[in-house]
C-alpha cells in the first residue's frame, strides 16, 4: 500500500472515483465485551460461571476471561456497525437474564475486590486444564487484581471489493496474500501512531476502587526505584487521567515493552513473538498486551501465529477501548461508526516504517493521554516537529476524518458517519464532554465513591 506518490488526499481522491460507494462501508465487524459479575452490594461475585450458559469452553457467545466472575460476550462477524451492535445487545440481554440476582459491573476498572487469594481464576474441565494453567501463570506474573480489569475489543476486516481495488492500483505487483498482509500492517502502524486520540475520546477509567490501591502502589514503588523524580509526576497525572486501564497502572506490559515490536511487516512481527515466547517473556501470543493485533480465523489445533503464517492476516483486533458506562453494552452505535471511519483513516494515511525513535514518541503519546488527557494544556508529539497541543493535532486529524465520513455517507440517506465524527470533534473543543470528565464530575456532584457511582449506573441500565 505504501507508495511515495500517494498521500492521503491522492488515495482518497482515487477511491472517490469508484462508482460503487459501498466499498467505503463494507467490511466485517465483531465485538468482545468483558464484564465482572457482582453482588447487589458491588462486591465481586464469587459464584461459579452460571450453568445456564453451558460449558464455557465450547460456548462461542458467552464464556469467561481471566476470572470465573469475568463474563465475556462474543459476537459473530457482522456486516455493519448496526448489525454487530444489536448482536451484542442480544447477548447482553441473555447474560443479564442468566445471572439472576447478580449484576454486570458497568466499568473497566474492577468493582470492590476481595483479597488476592480469594479472586477465583476461571475453572475448566479436565480436557481444557491448559487454559486454567495459563491463567494461573498470568496471576503469578501480574497479580490477580490487575487481571480483573475489563474492556471491549473491536474486530474489523476490510471488504473484499476494496482490497481488490487497492490491489489493482498498486504500482509494484506482489503476491496478493503478501499485499493484504502489508495492507493490514500499514493500518496497524497508523493505528499505533494515532491511538492517543481514541484514548482521549473514549477513555472511561479515570479512577478506581480502594481495593485496587495495592496495584497502584506497587507500580508507584517501581517508578520510585527507577526514577524517583518521576513519582510525584505520576501521582499528579492520576488527577487528570482518562484511562487508567491502558496506563502503567493497568495493562502496562512493562516487561514486554523492552522487546520493541514495530509492526513493520509480518516477518518482523512473527520473529518478535517467537523471541518473546522463547525467552519466557510471554507464554503465548495472547499474553502480548498490544493496543492492536493482527488476527486470523483459527482452525482446530492452531495458534494465532501458525494461522497467520499459513493464511495471512484476516482482520485486526483493537484492544484499547474502555467500557463506556453510559451505554447499555459498553459502546454506542455512534462510536462504532466513528471507529470504522478512524480505521479507514489508518488505511488511507501514508504509513512509513516505524523507527526506534518514533516508537518511543508513539508510546509516550499513549501514556501522556492515558494519565493526563484531561489537562487542557496537554501536548503530544506530532512525530515531525516535536510537541504540539493535543487539540490542534486532533483537529488536523478530524479534518481528514470528516472527508472520509462524507464518502462513507455517499449514496445513503442521511449522514450517520459524518454525524459521529462531528459529535466526537466537540470533545476536542470542550473536554468537559469527555466520558472520563463526565465520570469524575458526576462522582463529585453526587458525592459518590467509585463503588456508589458504579452501582447507580448498574441500576439505571
Amino acid at each position: 500500500m505504501e507508495d511515495s506518490k500517494l498521500n492521503f488526499y491522492n488515495r482518497l481522491a482515487e477511491l472517490s472515483k469508484i462508482e460503487d460507494k459501498n466499498i467505503f462501508r463494507e467490511g466485517l465487524f465483531g465485538l468482545e465485551l468483558e464484564n465482572q459479575r457482582i453482588t447487589l452490594t458491588g462486591d465481586l461475585a464469587l459464584t461459579p460461571h452460571p450453568a445456564v450458559f453451558g460449558d464455557k469452553g465450547s460456548n462461542p457467545r458467552i464464556t469467561t476471561d481471566f476470572s470465573e466472575s469475568q463474563i465475556e460476550m462474543i459476537t459473530p462477524p457482522c456486516e455493519s456497525p448496526e448489525e454487530v451492535y444489536y448482536a451484542l445487545m442480544n447477548i447482553a440481554q441473555e447474560v443479564r437474564k442468566g445471572i439472576g440476582e447478580e449484576r454486570l459491573w458497568p466499568l473497566s476498572m474492577p468493582p470492590r475486590l476481595p483479597e488476592e487469594e480469594l479472586i477465583p481464576i476461571a475453572r475448566y474441565q479436565d480436557q481444557e486444564k491448559a487454559r486454567e494453567k495459563y491463567r494461573q501463570e498470568l496471576a503469578l506474573r501480574y497479580g490477580k487484581k490487575m487481571q480483573m480489569i475489563s474492556g471491549l475489543h473491536y474486530n474489523f476486516s476490510l471488504g473484499d471489493k476494496l482490497i481488490d481495488i487497492l490491489y489493482k492500483q498498486q504500482s509494484i505487483k506482489i503476491d496478493k496474500k503478501e499485499f493484504i498482509d502489508n495492507l493490514y500492517f500499514d493500518m496497524i502502524r497508523n493505528f499505533l501512531r494515532y491511538r492517543w486520540l481514541l484514548i482521549y475520546l473514549y477513555g472511561a477509567s479515570p479512577t478506581y476502587d480502594p481495593s485496587y490501591e495495592s496495584v497502584v502502589e506497587r507500580e508507584l514503588e517501581t517508578v520510585r526505584k527507577c526514577c524517583p523524580e518521576c513519582c510525584q509526576n505520576s501521582i499528579n497525572y492520576l488527577k487528570n487521567a482518562t484511562s487508567l486501564r491502558v496506563s502503567r497502572f493497568g495493562y502496562s506490559g512493562s516487561r514486554q515493552r523492552k522487546h520493541k515490536v514495530y509492526f513493520n511487516c509480518l516477518c518482523e512481527y512473527k520473529s518478535k513473538m517467537k523471541n518473546m515466547m522463547e525467552r519466557k517473556v510471554i507464554q503465548k501470543e495472547s499474553e502480548f498486551y498490544s493496543p492492536i493485533r493482527p488476527k486470523q480465523v483459527l482452525q482446530e489445533g492452531e495458534t494465532q501465529l501458525e494461522a497467520i503464517e499459513k493464511r495471512g492476516v484476516k482482520y485486526i483486533e483493537v484492544r484499547i477501548l474502555d467500557i463506556n458506562p453510559y451505554e447499555p453494552i459498553g459502546i454506542g452505535l455512534g462510536q462504532l461508526r466513528f471507529l470504522h471511519v478512524f480505521l479507514m483513516f489508518c488505511l488511507l494515511e501514508r504509513s512509513k516504517s516505524i523507527s526506534s525513535k518514533e516508537l518511543k514518541k508513539i508510546n509516550a503519546n499513549h501514556h501522556i493521554v492515558a494519565l493526563n488527557g484531561r489537562d487542557p494544556s496537554i501536548e503530544v508529539y506530532d512525530y515531525k516537529f516535536g510537541k504540539s497541543s493535543l487539540k490542534n493535532l486532533g483537529l488536523n486529524i478530524f479534518a481528514k476524518l470528516e472527508q472520509i465520513a462524507r464518502e462513507m455517507d455517499s449514496g445513503t440517506e442521511g449522514a450517520k458517519y459524518l454525524e459521529s465524527v462531528l459529535y466526537e470533534r466537540e470533545k476536542l473543543i470542550d473536554n468537559s464532554k469527555l466520558i472520563s470528565a463526565r465520570i469524575v464530575r458526576e462522582m463529585q456532584q453526587n458525592n459518590e465513591s467509585f463503588l456508589d457511582f458504579g452501582l447507580r449506573l448498574t441500576e439505571e441500565r
